[in-house]
């Protein structure tokens, strides 16, 4: 067998190879193709599940009323977009939180269960000093220990992971439970032999902000995303992120404390997460709830589909401001979509979901990575040339 041959029967047929950094042109060109492909393909599917019977511009008109209203309806408009916009933000928030663990490569799985302990630290606050401290003192107060607990809650499996080197995945994937479980005694504390927990007093609740209490979390969601943005581009900690995330052996030759870098980080991710989960208890559901409850609970599992906006917007937490929205539509469009139509209520609109996201992944990974195969040697291409003849 000649040296040829040799090389081409190790070679394997197909393989990944990553490309080098892509211009700003050719990324949006195939960020654009992939939503474009989701599109094609999301239109299909329509047809084929609708029978004919919803057209494809019937379908994206619903989705587009189950997210931003109806036009020219402006109550309707007006209440979908708000409640579009608290949920967008929230996902925004806990994804601007993650973005800075995952750009240093430790993956926090845990930011459900830092929200809890945000959520569950202001709660108590609310109820154990509700109406006995000035309200500004008492607003402060819920700030300052959600941002603690979350902070807490997120240095304590980054302790392990830089002294001895657990896996941060399953470590922080386990806290989520303890955290629900500490949640759920509170709950059941203060509920008693009530079917459910009331309401906190109003007096607790944060003041009105564009006619809705939630409006802070819009704004602060908003602006820590700006903030992450410049801290992680412009900031001397922002870079030390960076370098650990490509090479944690070249950050140490380099003089960067590692393990002071990754308890950092991780103090920043949780605390972010705990201000989420704390402003949602105080300025938007005004409540906690038991964890097996999909009503009112304090995450509505948004600590997972992040990692989804914190990958898609490649750590950009400008970008993620558009995937936030994106999702949001995914999600309240294809509700809307099977309340209207019956063939799309069992299923129909999740597997939308995934052909959009299986679409904008797709593209990521080419505009990445591309596939070579392998070549011919000159006596396959001979063999093939004979058959073409043959034939």
């Amino acid at each position: 067998m000649t040296d040829s041959g040799k090389n081409n029967a190790r070679e394997p047929f197909v393989r990944i190879i990553k490309r080098g950094l892509p211009s700003t042109k050719r990324a949006l060109a195939v960020r654009a193709l992939s939503l474009a492909a989701a599109l094609v393909i999301c239109s299909i599917f329509i047809l084929i599940v609708g029978k004919g019977e919803v057209s494809i511009g019937k379908a994206f008109s619903q989705m587009w009323n189950g997210t931003f209203g109806i036009p020219g309806n402006e109550r309707s408009m007006r209440i979908m977009i708000w409640d579009t916009a608290i949920y967008a933000a929230k996902l925004l928030c806990i994804s601007v939180a993650l973005a800075p663990a995952f750009k240093m490569k430790f993956w926090n799985i845990g930011a459900e269960g830092q929200i809890i302990m945000g959520g569950l630290a202001t709660a108590i606050i609310m109820h154990d000093f509700g109406g006995s401290l000035p309200k500004p003192l008492l607003l402060t107060l819920m700030i300052v220990v959600c941002v603690i607990c979350g902070a807490i809650w997120g240095i304590i499996p980054a302790v392990f992971k830089a002294y001895w080197g657990t896996n941060e995945t399953l470590f922080t994937l386990m806290m989520n439970y303890v955290a629900m479980k500490i949640m759920d005694y509170f709950y059941n504390m203060w509920k008693g032999k009530l079917s459910a927990l009331p309401t906190f007093p109003k007096e607790t609740w944060f003041p009105s902000l564009f006619e809705h209490s939630y409006g802070w979390n819009i704004v602060i969601f908003v602006l820590l995303a700006v903030l992450m943005f410049f801290y992680l581009k412009k900031t001397k900690q922002g870079y030390e992120i960076a370098v650990v995330g490509d090479s944690a052996n070249t950050a140490r030759y380099a003089g960067i404390n590692v393990r002071k870098v990754i308890i950092r980080t991780m103090a920043i991710s949780g605390a972010i997460c705990g201000l989420c989960g704390g402003l949602t208890v105080a300025a938007q559901n005004h409540n906690i709830a038991y964890s097996a409850e999909a009503v009112h609970t304090v995450t509505t599992g948004y600590g997972f589909t992040a990692i989804i906006v914190a990958w898609l917007a490649n750590f950009n937490t400008l970008g993620m401001i558009l995937i936030a929205v994106l999702i949001q539509f995914l999600e309240k469009g294809t509700g809307q979509l099977g309340n209207s139509f019956p063939a799309f209520a069992v299923g129909a609109g999740n597997v939308m979901i995934g052909i959009v996201l299986f679409c904008i992944i797709g593209g990521a990974f080419f505009l990445n990575y591309k596939l070579v195969f392998r070549k011919r040697s000159a006596k396959e291409a001979k063999q093939g040339k004979e058959r073409e003849g043959d034939a």
